[in-house]
């Protein structure tokens, strides 16, 4: 067989052996032949040949190719060599790389020859430029791959780079602006915005790239019930995902309301590719992810099979990305090497500093047109059905031990957040002055009977605006408003109802209860102590805890002297002054005892000229009804001699006036002596 290189009408290369004889002339006969894939045509071809080579082989002329399928001659020489052409493979792909003097653009791993089935992976074409870093070494040094774009309609998805992980069969359009032109308005009105993407990353819940029925399993393979084709075992490789339909049934996995079940099925890894016609798939072991027992030996049970993830009715393995459990459309890693993050004679990076993403904004060339860019930012919508979505789904997630989990950099005027109703203002570089009397520190808003708008609001006023310059100057306020519009800055407006105030009227460290948000009843200072200008009212029990005393401050106020009630002991109410001086109890009304609320039948009734009755009337005053006052009891050894007042007065039980027991006695200070009513010496 002579191979010989032709090109076909279809402008391609071919290269065929030809099988044949020498005529007389030197020439070969031809009949059918076989290209390089071993397939067969039954198709002359004539060939001129141009003289004999040394091995007494015909040397083949620019030849004259009647085969529809071959038009022009190339010469093998030509193929993968400089200044040549690449060669192709068995599918018609170029096998050597595009290169630019020592750099090629290619894939690498084909390249380097040696695949890190754990780092790269059986399927992984890693693409991009890289050079050689030493003659025939094996090893290679990365170079930047830059690319370039200009999405220039919607069949091309409007994306410059379009990465689709839907699963090994494309079933979806890119969620950009893909629409088919030919259908004409409506697919202008279809496409929206008219956008276009630098990067559109489309994720599914791909398919599996094989979904193969079972009959058994082993500690180190699966069964099939059906033979692989040669098309089914070209697309299983080592390391792929296999998950079965079959739970571990000493598992029993605690589950939440709301959200999704531990998946419970054994799964494990493809551990080598299968040949055409094989009954079985070796996996390295088999396991629950995430929730097993780590155990050696594990083999799946088919007795009872999955009707959570899946309802087949046979035991059934997943192959593929279909068998993953998540799908990310971008997750970033940065690995960072401890070793160079400390100053040593062994430092190979000097980079410290990781960030994740940066968006940036710059206008070039001029200044832009106030609000002519919408400046959307980063926008994250979860979805038109809100109740598919598991009760711990989350937008955004900020987790790790960090000291700053969210920072805001605003701009002086900005929302620091504006939404649902929140309102949250930069408050950077603002001071409040004579010319910015008030500034928000937050609003919370809900409409009411969609009506009026309730705004609760926390904000600083320039209230003592002749207090020395600094905090003094400020009032603190909280509380709600009426109606009104949210703003960054100045009086917050609208109806304002009561507050609470701090620092008002230069009440420093103090706080004060304002009706309307001005009149201020209720103030505490700062040392503790309480004062009520607006009339007070108690409809309930009004308690002083016990050993205090409830000062009243008099309209004049020359000796500092303040009367009080105190409560001495359980069973006493007394008159307290705040210097221990005497104090006396004056009416104008009446003083009447109470049980339960109800006034009761005994009273006190002053008459305006210094006398005091006892009376045991409820309806006018009671003088006239009686009464009577009853005095502690004393007998004559225990009478008291210290402290009384000249004209005292007790009870003697056992003192005998006109040979009855029982005497009311007076006290004389002038002899210190207690007498009878008539002076009389008392005895027993």
């Amino acid at each position: 067989m002579i191979p010989q290189t032709y090109r076909a009408t279809d402008n391609q290369y071919h290269t065929v052996n030809i099988t044949s004889n020498l005529d007389a002339t030197g020439k070969p006969v031809v009949g059918a032949y076989r290209d390089l894939n071993g397939q067969w045509h039954a198709t002359t071809v004539s060939v001129q040949a141009c003289g004999l080579d040394a091995d007494n082989h015909p040397i083949p002329c620019a030849p004259a190719v009647t085969d529809s399928t071959l038009e022009n001659y190339l010469q093998k020489s030509a193929v993968s060599v400089a200044n040549g052409v690449a060669a192709l493979d068995a599918l018609g792909d170029v096998t050597s790389p595009l290169t630019s003097g020592t750099d090629w653009l290619g894939t690498w791993q084909k390249n380097a020859q040696s695949v890190d089935a754990f780092a790269q992976g059986y399927e992984s074409a890693l693409f991009g430029g890289q050079m050689a870093t030493g003659e025939n070494n094996g090893t290679y040094m990365p170079r930047s791959l830059l690319v370039q774009t200009d999405p220039y309609g919607p069949y091309s998805t409007g994306c410059g780079v379009g990465v689709a992980m839907t699963g090994s069969v494309y079933n979806s359009q890119y969620p950009i602006s893909e629409q088919d032109p030919r259908v004409g308005a409506g697919a202008v009105v279809g496409v929206g915005g008219y956008d276009t993407v630098a990067n559109c990353i489309l994720v599914s819940n791909m398919p599996a790239r094989l979904v193969l029925t079972a009959t058994g399993y082993t500690a180190t393979s699966v069964q099939l019930a059906t033979p692989l084709t040669a098309a089914q075992a070209a697309q299983i490789h080592p390391n792929m995902y296999i998950t079965t339909n079959s739970p571990n049934p000493d598992l029993t996995p605690a589950a939440t309301t709301g959200q999704l079940p531990k998946r419970n099925l054994y799964a494990g890894f493809v551990s080598a590719q299968p040949a055409a016609g094989a009954t079985s798939i070796n996996v390295y072991a088999w396991d629950v992810p995430g929730i097993g027992t780590k155990a050696s030996g594990q083999i799946p049970q088919t007795a009872t099979l999955d009707t959570v993830w899946s309802a087949r009715s046979t035991p059934t393995v997943f192959l593929g990305g279909g068998a993953a459990g998540s799908a990310f459309g971008s997750n970033l890693f940065f690995n960072l090497n401890a070793a160079d993050l400390t100053p040593s004679t062994t430092n190979q990076s000097l980079i410290h500093q990781i960030t994740p993403a940066e968006i940036d904004l710059n206008i070039i060339n001029g200044t832009a047109p106030a609000n002519s860019i919408d400046w959307q930012g980063i926008s994250m919508n979860a979805g038109n059905q809100p109740a598919a979505l598991t009760t711990d789904s989350r937008q955004i997630f900020l987790g790790g031990n960090i000291a700053q989990h969210l920072v805001f950099d605003g701009g002086e005027g900005n929302w620091l957040i504006n939404g649902d109703n929140i309102y949250v203002p930069s408050l950077k570089n603002q001071s409040l002055s004579a010319q910015n009397t008030a500034q928000l520190y937050q609003e919370w808003d809900q409409w009411i009977g969609g009506a009026n708008r309730m705004r609760f609001l926390l904000w600083n006023s320039f209230g003592n605006p002749t207090a020395p310059q600094g905090w003094e100057q400020a009032v603190s306020h909280f509380g709600p408003t009426i109606d009104g519009d949210p703003v960054t800055e100045g009086d917050p407006g609208g109806s304002k109802q009561a507050d609470i105030e701090w620092n008002r009227a230069e009440n420093y460290g103090g706080l004060d209860l304002c009706g309307y948000g001005h009149n201020c009843g209720f103030t505490l200072t700062g040392d503790g102590n309480i004062s009520v200008s607006g009339t007070s009212t108690f409809n309930s029990s009004f308690s002083i805890t016990g050993g205090n005393t409830l000062y009243i401050q008099p309209s004049t106020l020359d000796n500092n002297l303040f009367s009080g009630w105190c409560a001495p002991d359980s069973y006493s109410m007394s008159l307290c002054s705040n210097i221990g001086a005497w104090v006396s109890l004056q009416s104008k009304g009446d003083l009447r005892s109470t049980a339960g609320g109800t006034t009761s039948s005994s009273a006190w009734h002053p008459d305006g000229y210094g006398n005091w009755y006892a009376s045991n009337s409820s309806n006018d005053g009671g003088i006239s009804g009686g009464g009577s006052i009853a005095s502690s009891s004393y007998t004559l050894e225990t009478l008291p001699t210290k402290n009384e007042l000249d004209g005292a007065r007790l009870w003697c039980s056992d003192c005998k006036l006109n040979g009855i027991s029982g005497v009311v006695v007076y006290w004389h200070a002038s002899i210190s002596k207690w007498t009878d009513s008539q002076n009389n010496t008392i005895s027993q």
